[in-house]
């Protein structure tokens, strides 16, 4: 069923041309407001394509104006709709107005704001996405509920954009107000359905490797401080006993430690998660955003 919210979105003076690079942003918080961090991360983002998206998945209507005075690059289109299906209700509305253009895209990033961006520049992440061998490429994977792509930051081809099924997926999709319900609805058999159409997908930091970082002897010495406190020897009897958790929960120091630009947001408001995360500042390249993710926080 696809979103009634469609209406709201209103694309029309949009820049599309032939080889076009898009990205869509969504974005969600409590007040509605987009944080100094996620303005900036929404601007990083938009350094590295055509046109980039942002929709704002509102909890109130009478939020719309909230963010007119932020100030984000030329290339940026802010647009509006009511909170529903999270992420993957929001990524289907903006597909829904780029699919008449879908001959005239290259490639399209699907990504939302629950991650803080460690690195000032995605230009590494983003080169490592358009060279990957994969049709669909994830930032991250996981084997918790079964092998998964992260919806936080998805990379589609022009292989996958070639597809009608693809945008039919999507179109039709069952959206659901229950995180729990997305999460194992749609962004779990999403690589299984890119899968069916003949595509390939996988991640730049593969959960697997990670597993096997995390036990090795250079994962050891480079993390033991980490690995010392009781959580993190918690996370690895679990891990052992087959429970393949979430990495970007419980082994964030590992994927910072190896290149990933980002940090989840959960982590500091999940006191389940919490894993020494106070020590997250030792892996920031930046001072800047050090700044901009300690005033969000």
């Amino acid at each position: 069923m696809r979103d009634k919210n469609l209406k709201e979105i209103d694309l029309a003076d949009l820049n599309i041309n032939s080889g076009s690079k898009i990205a869509v942003f969504v974005h969600w918080s409590k007040n509605d407001v987009i944080s100094n961090h996620d303005q900036e991360l929404i601007n990083s983002l938009a350094l590295e394509f055509d046109q980039l998206i942002v929709v704002c998945n509102l909890n109130k209507s009478k939020s719309i104006d909230k963010n007119d005075h932020c100030d984000f690059k030329q290339n940026i289109k802010l647009v509006c709709r009511r909170n529903s299906g999270y992420d993957f209700g929001a990524y289907q509305a903006a597909l829904a107005v780029l699919k008449p253009s879908a001959n005239l895209i290259d490639e399209i990033v699907l990504t939302n704001n629950s991650v803080y961006k460690l690195h000032e520049s995605l230009t590494p992440l983003i080169k490592c996405m358009r060279n990957s061998s994969f049709d669909v490429t994830s930032v991250t994977n996981s084997r918790e509920k079964g092998l998964h792509l992260q919806s936080y930051f998805l990379h589609l081809k022009k292989s996958v954009l070639n597809q009608e099924a693809f945008w039919n997926w999507f179109e039709h999709l069952e959206l659901s107000n229950s995180k729990f319900v997305t999460i194992d609805k749609l962004e779990i058999p999403f690589a299984q359905i890119i899968d069916s159409f003949g595509l390939s997908s996988g991640a730049i930091w593969d959960c697997d490797d990670l597993f096997e970082f995390y036990f090795s002897s250079s994962g050891s010495a480079l993390l033991l401080e980490f690995r010392s406190q009781l959580s993190w020897f918690v996370g690895a009897k679990e891990i052992r006993k087959g429970r393949m958790l979430n990495p970007t929960h419980y082994m964030w120091p590992h994927l910072l430690a190896l290149g990933c630009p980002f940090l989840k947001k959960d982590l500091f408001r999940d006191k389940d998660l919490y894993l020494g995360i106070e020590e997250w500042d030792k892996f920031a390249k930046s001072q800047k955003m050090i700044s901009l993710i300690r005033e969000s926080i």
